[in-house]
């Protein structure tokens, strides 16, 4: 989050001038210097004058690395993208999580081909990035010569390059440099070290803050802060800027002739512009510290600075404080215990799993479910009974897709034995102990809190029902206390969820293998597909009979031609394992038939009206002599059902609850509906 660009981006008048050309290769190489084709050609490289440029010919004698990577060797250039640069300022103080991100063993030397590789986190895995060392610059007269100077990010030695490539990969990875335009500091800490990170004002005493910023450092947290007063691109009378993102990368308590001060070394990723007030670089208190050991007599413009907490609390607003995960942990050697880690990956489904917000919609049971069982208590809590953890729900892919943003939110309800799996009814009666977002312009919502002991359900949501995507929930918990989708790994006494099954995509094969020539299935080769796919994801459940499958068909067959398309099927399919999920988390005990209680919690579940009179005809029709259902027949009665209640809404307009049917009408749903 920052000021724009101080100098406009313009765009060109023909984009092809601008396209990647490679340069010529050493004259002692064999091979042609890499090139890298896909990287992408956005609006934020439409200026003026722009030639690409590998490191050979911007310099004499370029340099991956100099004298080691380091915060000095990040000045922001012509991007607003200090969020990530005051991220990979923090990292930098840790040379081995840095390393990782930033492979050591490259340069320019005798193996140069011109290529470079990072590492990024992405949604719970390590991801490589390759990019080529053509960087965009603009060319200048400097005494009768051509110079070349880098656009985007640089280092202060002119000679090294490393931070330039690693602001390439990063903008590869996200779509393009201007998808790094504009954002925060906690998106990027945690795409370079799969952290989860948290979002907190800076609101209270200022002793507590400090301790508390003290004990994140030494805990191995990485900090970032903001400020969010005054205009755009301006910076107040002491120099701090507003909208934009700061670092905080150290903390130091010095004695002085007046007492004791706590002080923050806070760093601006530009390079330059620093704070101007008490305890800037020089300043005249420096000459009051008793302890000469403690004293900062050095000045230099080079965006570092210490500032006292009671300064940087009014001059800073928010703070993102990225919480490592335990293999950073161990290999940064922090000194506290780290937070235990469960991840789990999800995705919003329209139809399935998307069941909107929990205010805006009668769907919201939809939605995926997490079971939370919090046991043991904090050593430190005051009094001993309650149990700190923090949940993040991400959504994944959001600056590549480009569409209109989806706001996600996620809420926490109390659970019990009786209530595993919440459904419509449950969450009617409840309310959400605790709650985080929606968020604008944030890919994630993260709650850090606290509990009693006890079962808990945590939901995750987007904000309408017709709302795709995909996500990864993480938990952190002090002692490790249990959680668990309540979706995965599904049997006989566990629940079962949608994400068990294989999605749209994964049944076209499959389908194309049963199919017939014209891309139809009859019954028969239906009975075969759902077999083959309900298989891989629930071989407990009953299988369909080809009578059952007849019926299924027919309810998605409305021109009765007595097979299905890919389209039909995929619907069909959908349908299906919505009900399955219903049928197999209402009894973990009975999963072979429900009752017909059950039956009312299913068909409500489902969102159909289960009055007396409905329950009666179902029992009748599709259960057995004591009036329970299989589960092939409880599939059978709801497509059904949902089929007949469709047609009748689409007959009835207006809702006055009468249809006038034809004859022909009459007899396709009486027949073979």
């Amino acid at each position: 989050m920052e000021p724009p660009p101080s100098k406009k981006l313009k765009p060109t008048v023909s984009p092809d001038e601008y396209l990647v050309s490679p340069a010529p290769a050493p004259a002692c190489s064999l091979l042609p210097l890499f090139e890298d084709i896909t990287f992408p050609q956005d609006e934020a490289l439409h200026i003026e004058g722009i030639k690409w440029k590998r490191p050979k010919e911007i310099c004499e004698c370029p340099r991956f690395i100099v004298d080691g990577a380091t915060r000095m060797d990040l000045c922001q250039g012509n991007l607003s993208n200090c969020w990530f640069l005051s991220a990979v300022a923090c990292l930098s103080l840790y040379p081995q999580l840095l390393e990782q991100v930033v492979p050591m063993d490259q340069d320019f030397g005798d193996d140069y081909n011109g290529k470079f590789r990072f590492q990024f986190w992405q949604y719970g895995h390590w991801v490589e990035v390759v990019v080529d060392d053509l960087l965009p610059t603009v060319p200048i007269q400097k005494n009768g010569r051509t110079q070349y100077n880098l656009l985007f990010v640089h280092s202060k030695d002119k000679d090294e390059f490393w931070s330039s490539l690693l602001e390439k990969a990063y903008a590869k990875l996200k779509g393009g440099y201007s998808t790094l335009q504009m954002g925060f500091a906690g998106e990027a800490l945690e795409d370079i070290t799969g952290g989860v990170v948290q979002s907190c004002d800076t609101t209270g005493p200022t002793s507590a803050l400090w301790h508390h910023l003290h004990n994140m450092l030494q805990r191995g947290a990485l900090i970032c802060c903001g400020n969010t007063q005054g205009e755009v691109e301006t910076s107040n009378l002491m120099g701090i800027l507003s909208y934009h993102m700061y670092s905080v990368i150290g903390t130091k308590e010095v004695q002085t002739l007046c007492g004791s001060v706590s002080l923050l070394r806070i760093r601006n990723p530009w390079g330059h512009t620093e704070w101007i007030g008490p305890w800037r670089d020089g300043g005249p208190e420096w000459q009051t510290v008793t302890d000469p050991e403690q004293s900062v007599n050095v000045i230099s413009e080079d965006g570092e600075f210490w500032m006292a907490v009671e300064d940087f609390q009014k001059n800073y607003h928010f703070l993102e404080i990225c919480h490592l995960g335990p293999q950073s942990i161990l290999q940064i050697g922090a000194a506290a215990k780290p937070w235990e880690y469960t991840t789990y990956e999800g995705r919003w489904v329209k139809g399935l799993s998307a069941g909107g917000s929990l205010t805006s919609s009668d769907y919201y049971w939809m939605n995926p479910q997490f079971s939370l069982i919090l046991g043991k208590t904090d050593d430190n809590s005051e009094p001993q009974t309650l149990c700190s953890f923090i949940v993040s729900v991400m959504q994944k892919h959001q600056r590549l897709r480009r569409t209109r943003h989806v706001r996600v939110a996620f809420h926490i309800f109390q659970g019990d034995d009786s209530h595993v799996y919440l459904f419509q009814d449950a969450l009617r009666s409840s309310q959400p102990l605790l709650s985080a977002g929606p968020c604008d312009n944030h890919r994630e919502v993260v709650l850090c809190s606290s509990l009693k002991p006890g079962r808990y359900i945590i939901i995750p949501s987007l904000e309408k029902e017709s709302d795709e995507g995909e996500f990864l929930i993480r938990i952190l918990t002090e002692k490790g206390n249990n959680s668990r989708p309540m979706e995965r790994n599904a049997n006989c006494g566990e629940i079962l969820a949608v994400s068990a099954f294989p999605a749209e995509d994964q049944c076209l094969r499959p389908f194309l293998q049963c199919a017939n020539e014209d891309g139809r299935v009859n019954n028969v080769q239906l009975q075969k597909l759902l077999s083959s796919l309900l298989n891989k994801s629930a071989p407990f459940l009953p299988k369909f009979s080809l009578e059952i499958c007849r019926s299924l068909m027919a309810s998605m067959d409305i021109s009765a031609a007595g097979s299905l398309d890919l389209e039909q099927f995929c619907i069909l399919w959908k349908k299906i394992i919505a009900g399955t999920c219903i049928f197999a988390n209402l009894h973990k005990d009975q999963i072979d038939r429900i009752s017909a209680a059950q039956l009312v919690a299913a068909l409500q579940s489902a969102g159909l009206p289960a009055d007396d009179f409905l329950i009666r005809l179902a029992q009748v029709r599709y259960g057995d002599p004591d009036g329970f259902l299989s589960y092939p027949d409880f599939i059978c009665c709801l497509l059904k059902l949902q089929s007949l209640t469709e047609k009748f809404q689409a007959a009835d307009p207006t809702g006055s609850g009468e249809v006038t049917l034809n004859y022909r009408q009459w007899l396709l749903l009486a027949v073979f509906s």
